[in-house]
């Protein structure tokens, strides 16, 4: 009886979801933290910030797109929406925004909050380009 109101998606669309939430929440994060840096002219932080954020999109972000990838190619066309992510992703998100609320009110300097969040921005929008790749390839 529940199942008529469940908000089914294909795997396509699942991946197009993946993709947009990791893409907004990357452009979100990097345009936040990038501000923060070129208000208070740390250029070099944020040069340092790509840098590493570059790193840790090619090393550990693409790592979790492509077990998200595998997770979401294994499930059977109208599946749950909300299985975009596993309970463990969700939790993960959580998480982080938890984190991301805790460093913004703390009493961490604004440069520091702004190199965190600019690194892991960009490193989502450099891990995006995966979830992409896999959307594209998917047919409809």
């Amino acid at each position: 009886m529940l199942a008529q109101y469940k908000p089914s998606a294909s795997r396509k669309t699942l991946l197009l979801a993946a993709a947009l939430f990791w893409t907004l929440v990357g452009a979100m994060l990097l345009a936040r933290g990038g501000r923060f840096l070129l208000e208070e002219g740390h250029y070099a932080l944020l040069a340092l910030a790509l840098a590493v954020g570059t790193a840790k999109g090619w090393l550990i972000f693409a790592r979790s797109a492509r077990k998200n990838i595998s997770r979401i190619l294994r499930r059977r066309d109208n599946s749950c929406l909300g299985a975009v992510f596993s309970f463990r992703g969700w939790g993960v998100i959580l998480a982080m925004i938890l984190l991301g609320r805790f460093l913004r009110v703390s009493a961490i300097a604004h440069h520091i909050y702004g190199f965190v969040i600019t690194a892991v921005g960009w490193g989502l929008l450099v891990a995006s380009r995966i979830i992409w790749e896999a959307w594209r390839r998917q047919k409809s």
